[in-house]
């Protein structure tokens, strides 16, 4: 497996934004097929080399990498959970969209997938209604359903946003007491525990000077627009019915509503006729499925639907 590191910048006759990414190939086997890997809020790419490693090693060429305002994308701390002033939730996925296109021209004539977690399921999914016949299948992780009172929640961001764009958001705080609630008598007890089960990891995530840095109230708009776009009722309308998904929560999860969320996804697609939505959902795990102790078995579950669908 080779990695090579560099920042991206964006083919638009506006854009000055560089991406920083990581380009994952296969040293010793042909490539069967590329893997976007978007990631979620308040962290970064480099989190995910493992599992980047991991399918490299089996022939898959992955590309990673940061958001605007996260990881090694930022240039000027100012910018640490801010994307842009105008349209950000518009600027997240075409980025996305522009990630995948450069991906593409790497490796034109193999099938394409994408895998999204948390934030980055939601960008993925916004992602697929505009650009879904580019990928051959989408891997969504950490994700969640309709959330009650959005509209509202999104307003009042969009106000923030206006007056204070730059400014620490109040739904950190918010934030971290929701996710945790469910967990406040583990042993263990900290602000990372809703993330996963597994303490290395959590330990991990708050030693990272790239983890868990506030959202503004940009980012928090953005990431609020984002996630209605997602979970509407039609946000898969545009979308081919063969289309191939393949959601995976820990049950734990309270992005997903402890699973619910993720099910009612699911339901939802097969009752609009989707016909090859795979769902795995692992008992006690948490919302960082990925970095579970048990990951190993996540990857190769993931591993295994993509060789069922090249």
């Amino acid at each position: 497996m080779v990695s090579q590191e560099s920042s991206y910048l964006l083919p638009t006759p506006t854009s000055k934004t560089k991406l920083f990414h990581t380009l994952f190939t296969p040293d010793a086997v042909p490539v069967k097929a590329t893997l976007l890997i978007i990631h979620g809020m308040q962290e970064h790419s480099g989190r995910y080399a493992e599992i980047a490693a991991y399918f490299a090693d089996r022939g898959l060429a992955v590309l990673t990498y940061d958001h605007l305002g996260h990881g090694k994308s930022v240039k000027d701390k100012k910018d640490i959970g801010f994307f842009q002033l105008d349209q950000p939730d518009e600027k997240l996925i075409s980025d996305a969209e522009a990630m995948s296109k450069y991906l593409h021209q790497q490796y034109s004539d193999v099938p394409h997938f994408v895998l999204g977690h948390s934030m980055g399921s939601f960008v993925t999914r916004c992602l697929l209604q505009r650009a879904g016949s580019q990928f051959t299948g989408a891997v969504i992780t950490g994700t969640g359903g309709p959330l009650a009172g959005i509209s509202l929640i999104k307003g009042y961001l969009s106000l923030a946003n206006k007056i204070a764009p730059h400014h620490p958001a109040y739904l950190n705080t918010l934030f971290n007491i929701v996710n945790n609630k469910h967990f406040k008598k583990d042993p263990d007890f900290s602000d990372t525990s809703w993330l996963s089960l597994n303490p290395a990891n959590r330990k991990a995530f708050a030693e990272d000077e790239l983890c868990g840095v506030p959202f503004t109230n940009n980012a928090f708009y953005a990431l609020f627009s984002i996630y209605k776009k997602a979970t509407a009722r039609d946000w898969a309308n545009t979308i081919s019915k063969s289309f191939p998904f393949l959601f995976i929560s820990g049950q734990n999860d309270p992005i997903g509503d402890f699973s619910k969320g993720v099910l009612q996804t699911v339901t939802h697609l097969q009752q609009d006729g989707f016909k090859d939505v795979g769902t795995k959902i692992y008992p006690e795990m948490r919302h960082e499925i990925l970095n579970e102790e048990i990951r190993e078995e996540v990857f190769n579950e993931i591993y295994q639907w993509i060789l069922k669908h090249l």
